[in-house]
């Protein structure tokens, strides 16, 4: 299956996602947030992996998920060194489907997100 890869992502979100069979991501990359306000939709699928976008290679590994919500949210940090206050989130809400491994990359401009070939290794019960 083609999909997008969301990259970058914790593992400990990973593993609440795995878990809990649903959770709600905030997230903050770049190429993450593109991804979420143009490519994807509720109901479609993702690859969530912990690996860079750079990393992301044939038998890279990690979960499939489908979408169930998608929000932009705008936060609001006072850091002592910081030139901004506001900062946009994405806010997504996965249901994990099962585990994955990539089979092919597909070639994306460094502010793009990335596109694979997943492979589903076992679906989660």
């Amino acid at each position: 299956m083609k999909v997008v890869v969301l990259t970058g992502i914790a593992p400990e979100g990973i593993s609440k996602l795995i878990n809990n069979h649903i959770y709600t991501f905030n997230l903050k990359n770049f190429t993450n947030i593109i991804a979420i306000t143009s490519l994807l939709n509720i109901g479609d699928f993702v690859f969530l992996t912990e690996m860079s976008k750079e990393d992301v290679i044939y038998g890279t590994e990690g979960v499939i998920a489908q979408i169930k919500d998608l929000k932009i949210a705008t936060q609001w940090e006072k850091l002592p060194h910081n030139e901004e206050t506001e900062y946009v989130i994405a806010k997504i809400q996965l249901e994990v489907v099962g585990y994955g491994s990539c089979t092919e990359t597909v070639d994306s401009e460094e502010l793009l997100p990335l596109t694979a070939t997943v492979k589903i290794n076992s679906i989660y019960n």
